[in-house]
Formats: C-alpha cells, sequence, structure tokens
C-alpha cells in the first residue's frame, strides 16, 4: 500500500496508479480465486463499472482493499495470460499490475515512464518480502494484456496491464551454475 514515510513508496512520484489482480493458488486462510487489490480508492467506482458485472467485489477485510472477484482455480487462466509459462499457475499466486492508463496518459504523456517506476517499486517490495517469507518472487516479462482484459472484461485501454508477478516456493534448477560473489577473481 502507498503510505507516507514508507519507502520505496514514499517517493511520490504521483498519485498511486497500479492495482493488482491477483491469481491465487495456495495463500493460507485465503480461498482460491481471483482477487483484485485496490490501491487507490479514486479508482474503485471507474474499475467496478467497467470490468464483468458478475464478479463478486466481496471485500477480504474490513478497512484492506483486497476484493474476492470469484472463487476456484485458475491456474490455467494465470498460466495463459503469462505467455503460457507454468510459473504463473503453479505457485501460491501470480499477479498482473493493473494501471490507470488513458486518462492519466491524456493529460501527461511522460505518466508512462512513472507507471513503469511504480510497477517497479512493487515488484521490487514483492521480492523482498517473499525472500523474507522464505519464498521466491519472479517478475514475468512476457504477458498477453489482451487476455488480462478479457478476464476482467474491459474492452479499451482506461486500465492496461503493464506487467506480472509470481510468488511461490524455489525450486533450483540444476542447468545453472552458481558461484559466489567475486567468484572470478580468485584466479588472477
Amino acid at each position: 500500500m502507498p503510505r507516507v514515510d514508507s519507502a520505496p513508496f514514499d517517493a511520490e512520484l504521483m498519485d498511486p496508479s497500479i492495482h493488482l489482480l491477483i491469481f491465487v493458488h495456495q495463500v493460507e486462510d485465503l480461498t482460491p480465486g481471483l482477487y483484485f487489490f485496490l490501491r487507490n480508492e479514486k479508482d474503485a467506482i471507474p474499475i467496478r463499472d467497467i470490468t464483468r458485472s458478475g464478479f463478486l467485489w466481496q471485500p477480504i477485510e474490513e478497512s484492506f482493499p483486497l476484493f474476492l472477484l470469484g472463487k476456484g482455480n485458475f491456474r490455467q487462466q494465470a498460466t495463459r495470460v503469462s505467455c503460457q509459462q507454468d510459473i504463473a499457475g503453479s505457485g501460491i499466486f501470480s499477479l498482473g499490475m493493473i494501471a490507470a492508463f488513458s486518462d492519466v496518459l491524456a493529460d501527461k504523456p511522460y505518466g508512462y515512464r512513472q507507471l513503469f517506476w511504480e510497477s517497479g517499486m512493487i515488484g521490487q517490495v514483492l521480492y523482498l518480502a517473499a525472500e523474507a517469507c522464505g519464498l521466491r518472487g519472479t517478475g514475468i516479462g512476457c504477458f498477453f494484456d489482451d487476455a488480462v482484459h478479457e478476464i476482467l472484461g474491459l474492452e479499451d485501454n482506461r486500465y492496461q496491464s503493464l506487467y506480472h508477478f509470481t510468488i511461490g516456493r524455489p525450486v533450483e534448477d540444476p542447468r545453472l551454475t552458481t558461484y559466489p560473489a567475486y567468484n572470478h577473481l580468485k584466479n588472477r
């Protein structure tokens, strides 16, 4: 959540414009399903008005802007929107960062860069939070924004999918070799 005196969100780039569409697979005490984390209250009505009418918009906790849109197994959809990458459907959860887009950029074209700065800050916080919990996170640079729009029922670009991310338990890839930092200097 953006808040004063809390890095990195106190950088005051612009009003928070990034919200999270979350595909919950295995989060303790949370029903598997599709969720929406609203990071700026001013977008609540516009987002609800242009997304699918069948969404529940059920608050998960009072005074916390996380809403259940639909219960169920969304692993296949998470994988599909992330360029068929299994990591998005096999983790604990994955998400798409949904930005207030065309209205923000109409008045301030430079806001495009700031939207990616904001999504990058969210990604960094997710990386750190995952590590703190003994998990791993990774950004997913390849995703199908039209498929995300289809899931949400968006018909224009007032809101746009900008970046995706997933968190799960680490699986070491035996094809990769990891060396300690500055290992190459030992040979000199």
